[in-house]
């Protein structure tokens, strides 16, 4: 049963999603800025088999050389150019952008990660938890943020 469902601008690459998201994250990282072209990318994991895309599949870009090590898969329209989102190879689970979604309106995202390399000009919310740097199996180090 779909509970979520999502689009890129022109709607050639749509799909849905069955089940509830795993993780919902921003990320600050000089990756994600570079990327998107925007100061942070902000994310909503599901489980791989979860995400169904229909029409056209997304176009993907694998980056080998990021700078933190993992290999990164970029997923896009090839149409209009929309993010779509990611793939981590060593993960099981697919990021969907969450401005892709439809129901992006009803997520909240408390989660932020790789802080240290968040632009000057990125606050929080006062019930954000912010990591300096990555947010692995409920590892990682807080950040102080004034609030």
């Amino acid at each position: 049963m779909e509970k979520y469902s999502g689009r890129c601008r022109c709607e050639k690459t749509t799909f849905k999603i069955s089940g509830e998201p795993t993780w919902k994250v921003n990320c600050n990282c000089n990756w994600c800025q570079t990327t998107s072209g925007s100061a942070f990318r902000s994310f909503v994991l599901f489980k791989e088999d979860d995400v169904t895309f229909l029409g056209e599949r997304p176009t993907s870009y694998e980056d080998k050389k990021t700078e933190h090590g993992r290999p990164m898969i970029n997923l896009f329209c090839s149409t209009c150019g929309t993010q779509i989102g990611i793939k981590v190879p060593s993960m099981e689970a697919q990021h969907i952008s969450i401005g892709t979604i439809d129901q992006r309106k009803n997520i909240n995202i408390t989660c932020n990660i790789w802080g240290q390399e968040a632009l000057q000009f990125i606050g929080y919310s006062k019930d954000a938890e912010v990591y300096k740097t990555g947010y692995w199996n409920g590892t990682g180090e807080k950040m102080l943020i004034e609030k």
